[in-house]
């Protein structure tokens, strides 16, 4: 697969631009397409950060109906985070005031045994809710969490009616 094939170009300072329909994701020039379905876009690491890992770091682009504002749609997603199985730990919720999301939410949970860090990042506009996940292994996140906020700070969503 070619950078063309998802409209994608490299930006400088090793960072490279995912066209998608909610606007440009940037991420590190590295990341690949996953090309899993139910998302406006889905980008990993092509290298896992943790060769012994056990759980796939990725970034997650989604786009939901809004509850109506973003406190709303933050009340939103934290109970989802906290409805995850078989368990789930809401570790803080903060205003983001970078780039095109309002809300940043950081939490834990296990996935087939492995706890899984998580970043999300979410922000209302045009009765839709955005959301950047960005989730890793507990044993990799430390190393990912400033290339995640990174991701929602360089990147130019923008949600299209």
């Amino acid at each position: 697969m070619t950078g063309a094939d998802h409209d994608e170009h490299t930006t400088t300072a090793g960072w490279r631009t995912r066209a998608t329909a909610a606007g440009a994701l940037h991420v590190p020039s590295q990341w690949i397409d996953d090309d899993r379905t139910g998302a406006v876009a889905v980008v990993r690491p092509e290298t896992p950060v943790n060769p012994n890992g056990t759980f796939r770091e990725n970034a997650v682009l989604s786009v939901v109906e809004s509850a109506g504002d973003i406190v709303a749609d933050s009340s939103n997603a934290i109970a989802e985070a906290r409805a995850m199985v078989p368990w789930s730990h809401v570790v803080s919720v903060t205003p983001w005031p970078q780039g095109p999301f309002d809300r940043r939410m950081q939490f834990l949970y296990e996935y087939d045994g492995v706890m899984v860090a998580v970043t999300k990042f979410t922000g209302t506009t045009g009765g839709k809710r955005l959301d950047l996940t960005c989730s890793a292994g507990l044993d990799a996140y430390p190393a990912l969490v400033t290339t995640f906020d990174s991701i929602a700070a360089l990147s130019t969503l923008e949600l299209l009616s």
